[in-house]
């Protein structure tokens, strides 16, 4: 329990919630049960904490949020992360490029990546930035098949080249890498002075020096993270600018996906555009749905899809061969095994 003063205080103290109202402390007792636990609610709520956990724990060493009275860097970073996770029928879901490891507000330009094997990974801003920040830091992750995170490096630059761009290099990775980028600038001549005395080397030393509260928000100004992500067969990036959203597409079954000006599977559309993607299936299999990944709602039952973008989409087409006897879809479009 946080003491507030004149023996008022919020928070919980063994079975007992407090609260102020009105000005005055409230003590109303604890209750951890809930009727039905698992309604779809009840279910949604726990898978998106579940994968902010998970995520929270691999981004850890890269989390440049301050932390908040008793509440730690990574429950901040969950807090300011909520609201990007999106739940069907229990099963949560967030596009990476949307993860934010700052609490900062400024913005920052687009990030784009290059891979060679010659050349390694390239990271930099799609727009000069050197008027804004004074340092951006880079941070690299593998992603498995399991779209589980692996740190990889980060790198912090603060010479912004003649392009302004701040551009880095990493080693070759194959594979996807999801890429993160935020700015810093400093308030004040001092803040650079207070900054320059610690020994920074990487986007890892950054985040110690705001979990540690060594800096805050009256030194140095964040922006907001930029993410992106460079795909396995792919040597660029497709990225979402301002007003933008990505809408990627992939095929679940025996059957392939299309779309007008798609970049492997993926698309930068304006916000308020229509998109149409087309779902056709093998000889001889059959098409079912139109899904948001992880859901087992039905966008569209029509293989042929329009929709308008509104938020990032990640689309899944769903096929089946209807000869292999035990995945006919039900009404509601599960598959159903009896």
């Amino acid at each position: 329990m946080k003491v507030i003063g004149n023996l008022r205080g919020k928070g919980k103290l063994g079975g007992t919630v407090y609260s102020v109202v009105a000005g005055a402390c409230v003590a109303r007792e604890y209750n951890p049960y809930v009727a039905n636990p698992n309604t779809v609610s009840q279910m949604n709520q726990r898978s998106k904490l579940k994968l902010l956990s998970q995520l929270a724990a691999a981004l850890a060493p890269v989390i440049a949020i301050p932390k908040d009275g008793l509440k730690s860097s990574r429950n901040m970073f969950i807090a300011r992360n909520h609201e990007q996770v999106v739940a069907n029928n229990g099963v949560a879901q967030i596009i990476y490029e949307n993860i934010q490891l700052t609490s900062g507000n400024a913005g920052l330009p687009a990030i784009t990546a290059t891979r060679s094997t010659e050349a390694g990974i390239t990271v930099k801003l799609s727009a000069s930035a050197d008027a804004a920040v004074n340092r951006v830091v880079y941070v690299v992750y593998s992603k498995s098949s399991e779209n589980q995170l692996q740190y990889i490096g980060s790198a912090v630059q603060d010479e912004a080249g003649d392009a302004g761009d701040f551009s880095a290099s990493f080693d070759y990775i194959a594979g996807d890498i999801v890429i993160w980028a935020y700015g810093m600038k400093d308030m004040s001549a001092s803040a650079t002075a207070k900054y320059g005395n610690y020994s920074v080397q990487d986007g890892q030393d950054v985040a110690k020096l705001f979990m540690n509260r060594t800096l805050n928000t009256s030194d140095i100004q964040m922006t907001q993270t930029r993410g992106t992500t460079l795909f396995a067969g792919a040597d660029e990036t497709v990225n979402a600018g301002d007003g933008q959203k990505m809408v990627y597409i992939n095929a679940s079954g025996p059957g392939t996906v299309s779309g007008n000006d798609f970049t492997g599977n993926r698309k930068a559309v304006d916000v308020g555009a229509s998109v149409t993607v087309v779902a056709t299936p093998n000889t001889g299999c059959q098409f079912v749905a139109w899904r948001r990944s992880g859901s087992t709602a039905n966008l569209s039952t029509e293989a042929t899809y329009t929709f308008t973008v509104s938020d990032n989409m990640d689309l899944v087409a769903i096929f089946i061969d209807p000869n292999s006897g035990n995945n006919d879809p039900g009404d509601n479009g599960n598959y159903d095994n009896d």
